[in-house]
Order: C-alpha cells, then sequence, then structure tokens
C-alpha cells in the first residue's frame, strides 16, 4: 500500500469476513509437480495479455492483408544428372597425388552460382525476349531455384512465375543452355588439360633424365654400381687383412723370441750345433787333439812336430772362434731382418685397414645418396608414367562428342498451379502472431525488475510470505482510485454476464453475491492472518518470543508504514497491549497520517528528557493501542539510536507492552534501521508488489543478514 498520501488512515473496521479469505496461506510454496518456469510463464501471460493481444492482432492483421493479396503462381522443374564437370578433373587430380583415386567431387555449390550467373542466363534472356518483352535477368533469377537433391549427383532446376506460358518455355530454354554449357566446358577443360599435361610431360621427362645422370656421375666418382655390394666387399677385404694381421703377429712374435734366445748361451750353443761349418772345425779340432795325444806319445813338447801340431790347433781353435762370431752374428742378423721385414708388412696391413674403414664410414652416407636419388628417380618416372597415361586418355576424350550432362526428368509441357494457400497462409500468421506477442511480452518481463506475486517473491528469497495485503482503494490518491475503481467495476461485469450465461446453460443454479465490502473484509483478514503467524512463531519458537517487531522495507513507498499501523490495530483487538513506536526521526508517515503533528514524540524524549506518560499517546480510547510518535525530525537521527538510553528504552518497553511494533525507515541509503535492529528481536520486511525494485529488495536482505535481528519473513503488500 502506497503511503506517501495525505488521507488519515482508518481507525476501526467491521462487518463479516469472507470464507475465501481464510484460504489464504502464510508460506507461499510451489504446487507438487509444477515446475517454476511453467508458473512464471502463466504469471507473465496473466500479466502481459494486453501486450501478447495487442502485438498479435498487428501482426495477424499484417498476415490476413498479405494472404489477401496473394496472386496465383505457376512452377515447373528439370532435373539433370550431373557428373564431376568431366572425369578430366579427376585424371589431373590424380597427376600429382600418389593415392588412386578414381574421381573427385564436384564443388555442387559453386556450380550452382555459374549456374545463376549473368553470363550463362543472359543467352537464355536474349532468346526468351522477342516472346516475352519484360522477361529480364534479375526477373529470371527472382523465380529461379537451384539445389542439389541430397545424397545424389542430380541437380534439380525449379522456375516459377505469374505467367503460365512462360514457365515450360524458360525451362526448355534454360535446358538447353545448361546441356550447351557442359559440352562446351567439357571440351575446354579438355584442352586446357591436353596443354597441362604436354607441359608437365615435358618437365618430368626433363626431370626423369637429370635424376638418370646425377646416379650414373654417383656410381662412376665411387667406383660402384651398388652401396650394399660395396660394404659386403669393403667387410670381406677387412676380415681378410684382420686373419693376415694376426699371422704376422705370430711370426713377429716368433722372430723376437728366437733373437732374444740367440743372445742367451743356450741359444747361441744351439745355434752352433745347427752350422755345418762349425760343427766340422769342431770335428777337425777334435781329431787333431786325437793326434797331438798320439805324437805326445812319441814326441817332446819341444820337437818340430808338437810345434806344428800346437799351431794347427791354434789355427783351428782361431777359426772355430771366428766361426761362432759369423755363425751367431749371420743368424741375429737374419732373424732382425726378418722382425723388420714383418713389422713393414704388419704396418702395411694396418694402413689397408685405416682406409678400408674410412670407406666403411663413408657408406652410410653414400648409401643415403643413392636411395635418394632412387627414390626420385622412382617418383619422377612414376609421374611421367601417369602424365603419359592421362595424356592419352585425354586424347581419347577428346575426340568424342557426347554430352556429359543428362536430362533425368525433361522440363514439363504445361505448369503446375501453386495458388496461394489462405488457410496456411493463415495458419502460419497466427502461430508467429502468438509467438511475436509471447516474445515482446519476456521482452517487457525481462526489462520488469519488479515482483509481481508473492509466489515469484517467495521463490526469489526462499523465505516465508507470512500475509498477502490486498490492494486498498481507499488509502490511494483519488485520481488512481477512480480509475481502479473503473477497471474493476468492468470487469465483475464481465464476470457476471458470465455467471448469468453458465445458468441460463445449466439451470437455476445458486450463487452467492459477493458483497460490495468485500475487499475491505480480504483486507483485515489479511492481517489478521498476520498477526496468527506471528503468534504461531512464538508457539514454535518459544526461545525467540515475538514482542517486539520492527517493520521495515527496502525504499520508500513500499507500505511499511501502513502495514505497522493496521497490525497494531489488528493485535490490539485481539485483546494484546500493543504499542507502536514510530522510529523514523527522517520522514515520518504515521505522524502525519493520523494527525499528530503536533505531538511530542521520541525525539523529545531523547532532547527534553520527558517521561514515557508524556510522550505515549492512545489515540483509541476504547483500544489497548499506544502510539509513541517520532516527534519533530531529529538532525541527527542515528545519534538517538545508537545511544544506550536508546538500547534501555527498547527494554523498557518491551517489559511494559505485550507487543512493540517499530516502524523503522527504509533500508536502503540510511544506516538508521540497521542500528534500530541491532536492539529488537525480530524484523518483519515490506515487499510492495509490481513497485519495489528487486535488487533494491536484495540489498536489503543483505543487509539484514549482517545484524543480529531475527527475519521472520516478509510480507506481500499491494496485491
Amino acid at each position: 500500500m502506497k503511503e506517501s498520501e495525505s488521507q488519515p488512515l482508518a481507525i476501526s473496521r467491521n462487518g463479516r469476513v469472507p470464507q475465501n479469505a481464510l484460504a489464504r496461506s502464510s508460506m507461499m510454496t510451489q504446487a507438487p509437480g509444477t515446475s517454476e518456469d511453467s508458473i512464471n510463464i502463466w504469471e507473465m501471460a496473466r500479466r502481459r495479455w494486453w501486450v501478447i493481444a495487442g502485438v498479435g492482432l498487428i501482426s495477424m492483421t499484417y498476415f490476413v492483408t498479405s494472404s489477401l493479396k496473394q496472386q496465383p503462381e505457376y512452377v515447373g522443374q528439370f532435373r539433370l544428372l550431373v557428373e564431376p564437370v568431366n572425369n578430366v578433373n579427376a585424371e589431373l587430380s590424380n597427376i600429382n597425388s600418389s593415392s588412386n583415386n578414381s574421381g573427385s567431387e564436384l564443388d555442387y555449390d559453386t556450380q550452382i552460382q555459374v549456374l545463376r550467373s549473368p553470363g550463362l542466363l543472359n543467352r537464355s534472356v536474349e532468346e526468351l525476349r522477342p516472346f516475352y518483352p519484360n522477361l529480364t535477368y534479375g526477373a529470371l533469377v527472382q523465380g529461379l531455384t537451384i539445389t542439389q537433391l541430397q545424397g545424389t549427383k542430380i541437380i534439380q532446376v525449379q522456375y516459377q512465375s505469374g505467367n503460365s506460358t512462360e514457365v515450360p518455355a524458360v525451362l526448355e530454354q534454360i535446358s538447353e543452355d545448361y546441356l550447351a554449357y557442359s559440352l562446351n566446358e567439357r571440351q575446354t577443360n579438355l584442352r586446357q588439360g591436353l596443354q597441362f599435361v604436354e607441359t608437365q610431360l615435358t618437365s618430368a621427362q626433363e626431370r626423369v633424365d637429370e635424376l638418370q645422370r646425377r646416379l650414373q656421375f654417383f656410381r662412376e666418382d665411387n667406383r660402384f654400381l651398388d652401396p650394399d655390394s660395396k660394404a659386403a666387399q669393403v667387410v670381406s677385404q677387412t676380415e681378410q687383412l684382420t686373419q693376415q694381421q694376426l699371422a704376422l703377429d705370430q711370426q713377429l712374435k716368433q722372430a723376437r723370441a728366437e733373437l732374444s734366445r740367440l743372445q742367451d748361451e743356450t741359444g747361441a750353443i744351439a745355434t752352433l750345433n745347427n752350422s755345418p761349418t762349425y760343427q766340422q772345425i769342431v770335428s777337425q779340432l777334435r781329431q787333431l787333439e786325437t793326434e797331438m795325444v798320439l805324437e805326445r806319445t812319441r814326441f817332446q813338447d819341444e820337437s818340430l812336430t808338437m810345434r806344428v801340431l800346437r799351431e794347427k790347433q791354434a789355427n783351428l781353435i782361431s777359426l772355430l772362434s771366428d766361426e761362432a762370431r759369423r755363425t751367431i752374428g749371420g743368424r741375429a742378423a737374419e732373424i732382425s731382418n726378418q722382425i723388420q721385414i714383418l713389422e713393414v708388412q704388419r704396418q702395411a696391413i694396418a694402413d689397408t685397414q685405416s682406409a678400408l674403414n674410412e670407406q666403411f664410414q663413408q657408406i652410410p652416407g653414400l648409401s643415403r645418396q643413392y636411395t635418394d636419388l632412387q627414390r626420385e628417380l622412382q617418383i619422377a618416372t612414376e609421374s611421367l608414367n601417369r602424365f603419359l597415361t592421362v595424356q592419352e586418355t585425354l586424347q581419347v576424350e577428346a575426340a568424342q562428342k557426347e554430352i556429359p550432362w543428362q536430362l533425368v526428368e525433361p522440363p514439363p509441357e504445361f505448369a503446375a498451379s501453386v495458388g496461394a494457400s489462405t488457410s496456411r497462409s493463415l495458419t502460419i500468421g497466427t502461430v508467429a502472431s502468438l509467438a511475436l506477442g509471447v516474445g515482446a511480452a519476456f521482452l517487457l518481463e525481462k526489462l520488469d525488475k519488479t515482483f509481481h506475486t508473492a509466489d515469484a517473491l517467495s521463490r526469489k528469497f526462499k523465505l516465508p510470505i507470512l500475509a498477502i495485503i490486498p490492494l486498498q482503494y481507499e488509502l490511494l490518491g483519488v485520481e488512481y482510485r477512480i480509475k481502479s475503481r473503473r477497471k474493476k467495476k468492468f470487469w465483475r461485469q464481465i464476470k457476471t454476464r458470465f455467471k448469468l450465461i453458465q445458468k441460463s446453460i445449466s439451470g437455476n443454479l445458486p450463487f452467492l453475491s459477493e458483497p460490495d465490502d468485500y475487499d475491505v473484509f480480504e483486507f483485515e483478514e489479511a492481517f489478521k492472518l498476520l498477526r496468527t503467524n506471528l503468534q504461531m512463531m512464538q508457539t514454535k519458537q518459544s526461545e525467540r518470543s515475538v514482542q517486539t517487531v520492527m517493520i521495515t522495507s527496502a525504499q520508500a513507498g513500499d507500505g511499511k508504514s501502513t502495514v505497522a499501523w493496521y497490525l497494531a490495530q489488528t493485535a490490539a483487538s485481539m485483546g494484546q497491549r500493543v504499542l507502536l513506536v514510530d522510529a523514523d526521526l527522517r520522514r515520518s508517515q504515521l505522524q502525519t497520517r493520523l494527525e499528530l503533528l503536533e505531538a511530542k514524540g521520541l525525539s523529545e524524549f531523547f532532547s527534553l528528557n520527558l517521561s514515557l506518560s508524556e510522550v505515549i499517546q492512545q489515540p483509541l480510547s476504547e483500544s489497548s493501542l499506544h502510539v509513541l510518535p517520532s516527534g519533530e525530525a531529529a538532525p541527527n537521527p542515528i545519534q538517538i539510536l545508537a545511544s544506550t538510553k536508546m538500547h534501555t528504552l527498547t527494554n523498557k518497553l518491551k517489559n511494559t507492552f505485550d507487543l512493540v511494533i517499530y516502524d523503522a525507515p527504509p533500508l536502503n541509503g540510511l544506516a538508521d534501521t540497521l542500528q534500530l535492529a541491532s536492539y529488537i528481536d525480530n524484523v518483519l520486511l515490506v515487499v510492495r508488489l509490481n513497485k519495489t525494485d528487486k535488487i533494491a529488495a536484495e540489498k536489503a536482505l543483505e543487509s539484514l543478514s549482517n545484524t543480529q535481528a531475527h527475519l521472520l519473513g516478509l510480507v506481500a503488500n499491494g496485491l
């Protein structure tokens, strides 16, 4: 309910309570099996029915007008079996490819654009213009539809026009031009293919010759035909040299051992024993010694014979010594020469092995070069062979004159009528109009930042809705009240007529007429339900008694003061001693609307140190409802609300009255309410349907979550 109006609030209301008011539940929950999206759509449709109806009506008018203006049309078609724009493309695509593809796929999108091009269709237009002067390229293209049948190589050409004789003539001419185009395109592609193949054939032949020359020079430079055979030869020679080197090492070892033995006495004796000359001299010396022994028996040592024999003995000994030296020296020289020869041979074998190793190390690189040359030569040869094959194939195909494209469905003799389908157009228009209307409603709903139903409010914040306060026109402005009453009277007349029709159809079924003051009782019952819910919370939550309640809102104009006043009045009528505290020290609504402008209140209680009896008033003498006005606007309200005296006052009021209700300022933009919430046990947040901004409500709840006050729930105001 709007609280900015200057009308005084009603002090009391009496009357009957309608039965359906009791059916309102304080906990707005979603019905089982009903999705939140479907509820939102239904609510949106109920609120935005005028948008859906308006946009739908405008759209439907357009579609109906368009349907009535439609003229009859005539259509015909023919179909072409299209091979890939000749097999030449397939052959040419395989020339530089290593795969064996049998053909290439035609680019149908490009081909269709070519068939629709001015260069091709202008010839058809020129042929048809003597018979159809109004036919132009633009008109022809506008009625021409060329598509590929899905999954086939067939192109369908369809032409639509308002002239029934024009359709078959155009299709006949276009089919002839398309077939002529395909033949000309085929011959052109064949000629271009032959030129390309001949050019590539020369290059391929030169490439093959060049690779063969390089392979020949490679073999001549490296003196082999095949790297593998050369490697086997090098390995064989290396093995032979290794065997020879082992034999030489054995001989060299024996010669060095023999030379070493020759230098010893034992070796020298063995050498002399093997010398014939030395043994012959030894034999002569032994014979001479035997002869000297025999002659010594006959002659004196000083005799001539003995002297001669001794001279012979000395000569033989000297000769034996010379022979020994000659024999041993000669054998040593012979062995030394043999050792030198063996070492020279061994060095020669080592040099040869080193050369072979170098050759063997070069063989992998040479083998790679040889393999690369062979591979390049093989590729070039295969390419040359393909060019030769394609050249022969193209020469054969160039000699043929058959048309590559084929008509699988010729143009019709008569065009088929495709007159305007009014029913189909109206059906499409109806569906489209409904879709546009719903879309416009969804757009407005997306731009709307307010809550429209208590269900939406409950789903958004997951908090209980303790009461739904219906809209009370007497509390609104005069102009808005008149408009609302007119609207309400109109819908009541519609409802009454509907019931009369229902009664005439089904018989004399009794129904109760609604009392004129139905809204008044529904309004009062909402506050009774709110107070009952608060009492139930006090019963279920004994640890948190609902003795003090602060009522606030997210922003001004949400109806918090109205809710606070009528809740206090309802609680007092139920036998409780109630105090309503106007805690809005900046812009009081209660004090103005209850006409207590001159009364002293909360501000004077703190500034003038007045007693509670001096500031608390009892506007209804027969009611237990008491009011503590705000008094004059305080220059610094937050200082008053944050004082220790305010805390003491809240405790004293809580112990004095059964229920203390604080009408607090709006939450957003002010710190007064948050400061007051630190003393108050419970908080009720009033949300004005169709007015309170969603973001403002979210910020208000976030602010309350940082305080110690217990948020009992929400009050949906202004249904």
